[in-house]
């Protein structure tokens, strides 16, 4: 389970660093409004948050990264959060999402996040 879980921290860091990418390349040099301007209001709506919710996604995903990575008990709760607001980020946030709260519910990651017994599950380099 601990490869599960360095594995969504790393997938959680290198999904935030790509969804501000393209999130920043259609709002600042596609310049995203003009773009949508043929579109009906509701579907530029819809885009402009969508893009909006993804770069707002940066900072939060690598954090919870990071914490995955280093087993900090509070990233098994950030990182359910984060799974939960990433399904909406449509296909790459949401197969993440799912694969993230698949491994962090499960019973066997309880130890990993535990302080206590932190030290008897995860090998510390």
């Amino acid at each position: 389970m601990e490869f599960h879980v360095k594995s969504i921290g790393l997938c959680s860091i290198l999904l935030g660093v790509f969804n501000g990418l393209v999130s920043l390349c259609f709002l600042g040099f596609f310049d995203g409004a003009e773009l949508l301007t043929t579109y009906p209001e509701l579907a530029r709506f819809g885009v402009l948050g969508l893009m909006t919710l993804m770069l707002v996604m940066v900072i939060p995903s690598i954090v919870v990264g990071v914490g995955l990575l280093r087993f900090r008990p509070w990233a098994r709760t950030a990182g359910m959060v984060h799974a939960i607001v990433s399904l909406l980020v449509f296909p790459l946030g949401t197969i993440l999402g799912i694969y993230m709260l698949s491994v962090l519910v499960s019973p066997e990651t309880d130890a990993l996040f535990n302080p206590r017994f932190n030290s008897l599950y995860v090998r510390k380099p």
